[in-house]
């Protein structure tokens, strides 16, 4: 029988959810397996008088590889930015929280989790720049093609391979880890239970940070964990089995997945600061796409940030870094929330949607 995982301090956090945003902002310390350094400073030379000091917060996944990237590559400070300070996060929830308090001023996060802060927490929230994502092409013939959606898609859902889990529907009942309650992970895989016939509604939710997700796995502790990479090509090195790509059973029409959001007290404050953020974020994306740029990317957060040795991140999959947000991007998993119901009302996104960079 599974059992639950071991309570502490991290999982506290870990359990983070739409009413805890509200109400309080993120301890960091004490995070185990991949998040040992759950907080993370990114050295970086004095600022000059005329650049902005920023606080960036992201996940431990290759594609935030970007932030530390740019920094070191001089982007950010040609455009009058000096990233002071990287903060990993076990997952998106906390580091929303952190940009809620104050701890950071730019933040990385799926759109769903975007979506249920602002929706349902009642954050005020601008969301500024596209973080990754598909190609609409891409994402249309993937939904034709297992082994393409494997490709495209950096997330997974890790199964052991004598688990008897063999399709979602398969998912009824088990105790399925996800890095936060109501987040991307829980929200797309209880779309692909409901297209399969299955009952989201029996499954036993718990929250666990990336790296500790497959030790549960192989320990008995829970049936199924949702994976990003490089953890979605670590769960069949380490011979599990990815039941499949969530990403693509939930999303349709959207090229923005993970995006980069500011609370609107800052945007408004600082547009310069943020304009120059988004100017930052599309050299850095349009560089990604390339071979050479997503390599740069890679080693910038192998193994400093997820812990996963660089030969090891290269054999993921690449992510696709999208030229901007549209409207679509977030109506999208808005529409399909509201009908699974985790939105009580439909999304306000010209409130949301930050004018976007388009140069």
């Amino acid at each position: 029988m599974v059992g639950e995982p071991r309570t502490g301090e991290v999982e506290e956090l870990w359990r983070t959810d739409v009413s805890t945003i509200r109400r309080k902002t993120v301890a960091l310390a004490g995070t185990v397996g991949v998040f040992a350094a759950a907080l993370v400073g990114v050295s970086a030379t004095p600022a000059a008088a005329a650049e902005t000091n920023i606080k960036v917060g992201t996940v431990a996944i290759n594609a935030m590889g970007q932030i530390p990237w740019a920094q070191s590559a001089g982007i950010f400070k040609k455009n009058g930015l000096n990233v002071t300070e990287i903060r990993i996060f076990p997952a998106p929830p906390p580091s929303l929280a952190a940009l809620a308090g104050g701890a950071v001023d730019f933040v990385y996060s799926p759109s769903i989790p975007i979506i249920n802060a602002y929706a349902n927490g009642g954050m005020a929230l601008k969301v500024v720049a596209p973080a990754d994502g598909y190609k609409r092409s891409d994402l249309a013939a993937a939904k034709k093609d297992l082994a393409l959606a494997a490709k495209l898609d950096d997330t997974g859902v890790c199964v052991s391979p004598s688990g008897g889990i063999n399709s979602w529907k398969d998912l009824n009942g088990k105790t399925v880890a996800v890095p936060a309650r109501n987040a991307q992970g829980e929200v797309t895989i209880a779309q692909a239970m409901i297209a399969d016939g299955g009952n989201p509604g029996t499954v036993n939710w718990v929250t666990l940070g990336f790296g500790a997700m497959l030790d549960a796995l192989k320990a008995g502790r829970v049936n199924a964990a949702f994976t990003v990479e490089p953890f979605t090509s670590l769960c069949t090195a380490q011979g599990l089995k990815n039941l499949g790509s969530p990403g693509i059973q939930f999303f349709t029409i959207e090229n923005a997945i993970g995006m980069w959001v500011t609370t609107a007290d800052y945007a408004a404050k600082n547009p310069a600061a943020v304009l120059a953020f988004q100017k930052s974020i599309a050299e850095v994306h349009k560089f990604g796409n390339t071979t050479a740029g997503w390599d740069k990317i890679l080693q910038s957060a192998n193994p400093v940030y997820t812990q996963v040795d660089l030969a090891t991140a290269r054999k993921s999959n690449p992510s696709y870094f999208p030229p901007t947000i549209t409207a679509l991007d977030l109506r999208g998993p808005a529409d399909k929330m509201l009908a699974l119901g985790y939105l009580k009302k439909p999304l306000d996104i010209k409130g949301l949607l930050y004018k976007q960079y388009r140069g």
